[in-house]
């Protein structure tokens, strides 16, 4: 049974006659009979007493009547719903956003899509990249933002698309001689005491990765899930750090210097959702409002375009999936 089926009938029961309701409904006599027919095979009953003089509803059929009437209004109540969701952009979103991003610049951004789009109700959580995967399967998140690392791949059941790129820096302190160059090799601080983001972040692994590869295991001396604590043990000369480069550009700290590592080190961000479960309206203005608001206030060397059909394939050297920001 489908409402179609019961739309027909509805009708039939109206105009109690096959050939106006077969023309109301723009269908043919036959197909109409065989409509009810197959209901009441379905229904295992009688619907409909038929003679030749009379056309009369039996005990089931009015039953199924004034059920019909009330589930064919709940139907349309539904296409109403959604698209009065639409056109007066309401909804909810449940967003998950590392506390560094949200310094950077995505707690300013969400205040700017609450102005633009204040039916929609937005719920945000810190989880770290390592968590988004575990709360959107478990439904506390419907969309995450974090780092996508080449080091760790994405769980099948997750979607990845890729929104900005930028790279992680040395933060050195102004009187370390790493500071008077541009770019250094990071076996050129292997004996620093490093102080870095702990290992809730996946940029820890990263760093520990591409110190690996370099032939050396860093002397971690001190780590926080705070942002600021790198920065603040490097201003006061304890130590070295990797960071994103729109962070420690951001900091006001007045004896830390960010210098490029020859080796490169990307720092990528991506929305997170699950495949198997549909975007709603609400999350694809989100993504949306999101790709236009970092176009325009540039705080990532490149911006991808948020592309809600394409996944994340790895490929940093793509220059199709992106557009450099202006300078």
């Amino acid at each position: 049974m489908d409402i179609r089926q019961l739309e027909y009938f509805v009708e039939l029961a109206k105009t109690k006659n096959f050939r106006k309701a077969s023309e109301h409904l723009h269908l043919s006599q036959p197909a109409l009979s065989k409509s009810i027919r197959i209901l009441e095979t379905e229904l295992n009953t009688v619907l409909i007493e038929r003679t030749n003089k009379s056309f009369e509803l039996t005990d089931t059929g009015q039953a199924l009547l004034q059920k019909s009437v009330f589930l064919i209004q709940q139907f349309q109540d539904i296409y109403k719903m959604i698209e009065d969701v639409r056109l007066s952009n309401q909804g909810e979103i449940k967003i998950g956003i590392p506390n560094i991003l949200g310094f950077l610049c995505y707690f300013e951004l969400i205040c700017e899509f609450q102005k633009k789009y204040p039916g929609i109700h937005i719920s945000v959580s810190g989880e770290g990249t390592k968590d988004i995967n575990t709360a959107l399967r478990e439904e506390r998140l419907d969309l995450g933002v974090g780092m996508l690392s080449e080091n760790v791949p994405i769980a099948r059941d997750v979607q990845v698309i890729p929104l900005t790129h930028d790279e992680g820096v040395a933060v050195v302190n102004k009187n370390k001689a790493y500071a008077a160059v541009d770019a250094i090799s990071i076996r050129d601080i292997k004996d620093e005491n490093f102080v870095l983001m702990n290992e809730q972040y996946l940029l820890y692994d990263d760093i520990m990765q591409l110190c690996m590869q370099a032939g050396f295991t860093p002397n971690v001396t001190a780590k926080s899930s705070q942002w600021d604590f790198p920065l603040k043990m490097v201003d006061s000369n304890l130590g070295v750090s990797i960071l994103p480069r729109p962070l420690v550009e951001k900091s006001e700290l007045p004896d830390i210097k960010a210098v490029k590592i020859k080796e490169g080190f990307n720092w990528d961000i991506g929305f997170f959702c699950l495949k198997n479960r549909p975007r709603t309206h609400a999350m694809n203005q989100f993504i949306d409002f999101t790709k236009e608001y970092l176009m325009e206030h540039k705080e990532f060397h490149y911006i991808y375009y948020a592309d809600t059909g394409i996944e994340w394939s790895g490929n940093w050297k793509s220059e199709e999936s992106r557009q450099k920001n202006p300078e």
